[in-house]
């Protein structure tokens, strides 16, 4: 009502006004009206309705419209993208290994090379191994990678076609280690993979290096600190180079889950002595005097996984105990004895793959972009290596150990032999595995019953599948390295060398077994020369695989999950 009388009020002051004898330009409107130009009127300016706005939001004064109030939360620090205000130019770098992708997409490693499928038969690796992309697509790629399966929950609530633990999260996202926090690193580790795939939202970033909203560097993954501190490394007392090497040893280094500590995380480090020189030698009764069971070596390794009677799996083509070298480059960086100059020692990963650089106003950060470029490298290292003859030196290396691998009597095309020649041992004897139709869980069963039987034949066949479980070893110590041609070409060869000799070995004691029970098999490399004929034969059905992973991607990871598939 009273609005009604100020506005007649002002309606009939205008009218006043218009009638005045002025011109008008001295016209002054009272409150809640505003003079019209055109009519040299004062108009009562419209008076919107009060807002009410509902639960979570809260009125805008300045846009009179309802809002979502900003977080008082703490904030999420797992998120890469909540550090760039306070880290901008590192966090610009960081989002630049989206960029760090093979030309022309991903490149299929068992279409390139198939013998990697007969040499991983019966393990997840046979099923899909692309090359490495950057940092960016690490939970991405896990996910849709064949190898974890296609784990879909049936009406009952369980879960069907589980592949993997869930400690294969570890290196993929800083989610592991904030989960560690809130479940307890055991809780976590001792479950499937798919039981957390609707806690981990982020990839490998900031959390997983840093302390969190701080640049000061952490080890976010205990099994890491618990293994430094075994071998009198511990991460508190390291050096600046070091402290760096260890956050990248957080994957970047040889591990494995036995399931008897939860499924954790551990490192074959068990018998190092701290602060003398570990030798292995002792635990396995080893003779030799060469060195080669101490510290970080392929040897000292296999050693420990001996002595444990440890396996990663059973090959489903030849029915070897085998071995899964990971990606070792903690320790073929840390094992690094000869070089130039004693300086080199003291350079790390950081060094290379995290060069300084400046911002925009001049300051110096570290690129966290993750890659080699020799013109970013330090003065002192361009001092004494052009850019241009680095790459040609590295070119070099790689011809080199691809040469060992795969020239004339290279370590793959034996491995692919010897594994095949087992089977046919084998099926000489009536112990059936894939080539006579049996599953691959059905085909290990039989060789492992076989292996134990504690006839002549085990006694032959566990001498042969030693040979191939520790040539494989080897072999996959040199080339699961990422970078091994730049980090400790000379371990490369000698590794590849090393179980080149076995192989030979292995190849003649399979010719004489093949010989003394009759079997009429003739290995023909023709046969083996891809992926589509090799996956089959190792039991695998890629179709199959890809319809179920794709069912699973569709109505599981993006219906519950909260990646972003990249």
């Amino acid at each position: 009502m009273k609005l009604q009388k100020l506005a007649i009020a002002i309606a009939v002051s205008a009218v006043l006004v218009g009638c005045n004898d002025d011109d008008g330009n001295n016209v002054t409107c009272g409150d809640g009206s505003t003079l019209n130009p055109d009519t040299n009127i004062c108009e009562v300016n419209p008076i919107d309705p009060p807002v009410e706005c509902g639960d979570g939001t809260i009125l805008d004064p300045d846009s009179n419209t309802c809002v979502i109030p900003p977080s008082t939360g703490p904030v999420d620090f797992y998120n890469s993208d909540n550090w760039a205000e306070a880290f901008p130019a590192q966090h610009a770098s960081w989002a630049e290994t989206a960029e760090n992708t093979p030309e022309g997409g991903l490149d299929d490693l068992l279409a390139s090379n198939p013998v990697l499928v007969t040499a991983w038969a019966g393990y997840g690796f046979a099923k899909d191994y692309n090359r490495a992309r950057g940092h960016h697509f690490a939970l991405t790629d896990v996910i849709k990678s064949l190898r974890t399966g296609h784990p879909m929950v049936d009406e009952n609530g369980a879960v069907q076609g589980e592949a993997m633990a869930a400690s294969c999260w570890s290196c993929k996202s800083p989610d592991t280690a904030r989960m560690y926090d809130e479940v307890g690193e055991a809780n976590f580790a001792d479950n499937s993979w798919s039981t957390w795939g609707h806690e981990m939202a982020n990839t490998i970033g900031c959390a997983d290096c840093h302390e969190l909203g701080d640049d000061t560097l952490r080890l976010s993954r205990p099994h890491t600190d618990r293994a430094t501190d075994l071998i009198g490394r511990t991460f508190a007392a390291a050096s600046d180079v070091e402290k760096a090497n260890q956050t990248c040893a957080q994957c970047h280094v040889e591990y494995y889950f036995d399931g008897s500590d939860s499924k954790k995380v551990k490192y074959p480090w068990d018998y190092w002595k701290p602060a003398v020189d570990t030798d292995y030698s002792d635990v396995v009764g080893y003779q030799g005097s060469d060195g080669l069971y101490q510290g970080f070596t392929a040897e000292a390794q296999l050693a420990y996984y001996d002595y444990r009677g440890f396996k990663d799996w059973t090959n489903a083509i030849s029915g070897a105990s085998m071995l899964k070298a990971q990606h070792p480059e903690y320790e073929n960086l840390e094992d690094r004895t000869t070089h130039a100059m004693s300086s080199h020692l003291d350079f790390g990963c950081s060094t290379c793959h995290m060069p300084k650089a400046q911002n925009s106003e001049g300051q110096e950060y570290s690129a966290h972009n993750v890659r080699f470029d020799m013109n970013k490298m330090p003065s002192s290292c361009q001092g004494c290596h052009d850019a241009d003859a680095m790459d040609s030196i590295l070119k070099a290396r790689k011809t080199e150990i691809n040469d060992l691998r795969f020239g004339a009597n290279g370590v793959d095309p034996m491995l692919n032999e010897v594994h095949f020649k087992a089977q046919a041992i084998w099926s000489a004897n009536g112990v059936e595995g894939l080539n006579e139709g049996k599953t691959i869980g059905q085909a290990k069963a039989n060789y492992e019953g076989a292996l134990q039987a504690g006839n002549e034949l085990a006694d032959e066949m566990n001498s042969l599948l030693t040979k191939v479980r520790n040539a494989q070893w080897f072999w996959d110590s040199a080339t699961a390295s990422h970078g091994i041609h730049a980090h400790n070409p000379a371990e490369a060869k000698r590794l590849l060398n090393k179980a080149n000799g076995i192989l030979v070995d292995a190849i003649a004691e399979a010719d004489a077994l093949l010989t003394k029970y009759n079997s009429a098999f003739v290995y023909d490399a023709a046969n083996y020369d891809s992926k589509a004929k090799v996956q089959p034969l190792a039991g695998l059905d890629l179709k199959g695989m890809q319809d179920a992973k794709a069912n699973f991607i569709e109505n599981r990871v993006e219906t519950e999950w909260p990646v972003d598939l990249k």
